[in-house]
């Protein structure tokens, strides 16, 4: 007798940790909204740090070093807040259930990352800000890949 519950209790124990009651492998739609809210995040964080590293700008020493004179380019730093304005555009036309609902505002950003990508990509030495170019890049590729646009470097 406790042989044969042993038998029938096996089976039922493996199926029992197989199982998953909220499988997302086959609902695309909603790894497709997720791969976007996560590119969107992205964005959005690493034009942050963008901003931050282009304030802190270069300082250098004049007069034997008693004085700073700092260079801060203001017009890479607003070329980031209209780009940081279009991921917030995009992040508030997409709290629908569909991408379509927001692809104008996804080309913006993609259209305004590519423009940031190039005025940025050449004018600084910083490796931080090589660094968050580099991170806009990748997420600029996550959102074209998810609204099936093309990035045009």
């Amino acid at each position: 007798m406790a042989m044969a519950l042993l038998i029938l209790a096996i089976p039922v124990v493996a199926s029992a940790q197989i199982y998953q009651r909220n499988d997302d492998r086959y609902d695309y739609n909603r790894t497709d909204r997720r791969d976007v809210r996560n590119a969107i995040i992205r964005l959005d964080n690493s034009a942050a740090r963008l901003e931050r590293d282009l304030n802190i700008g270069r300082s250098r020493r004049v007069f034997g070093g008693i004085f700073y004179v700092r260079n801060v380019d203001e017009s890479a730093i607003a070329e980031v807040r209209n780009f940081r304005d279009s991921v917030r555009d995009l992040r508030q036309s997409f709290r629908g259930d569909y991408l379509y609902n927001s692809a104008d505002e996804a080309r913006m950003v993609l259209d305004r990352g590519v423009q940031l990508d190039r005025y940025l990509r050449l004018r600084t030495g910083n490796a931080n800000v090589d660094y968050d170019l580099a991170d806009l890049r990748s997420a600029l590729n996550l959102l074209a890949d998810a609204f099936d646009l093309r990035v045009r470097y």
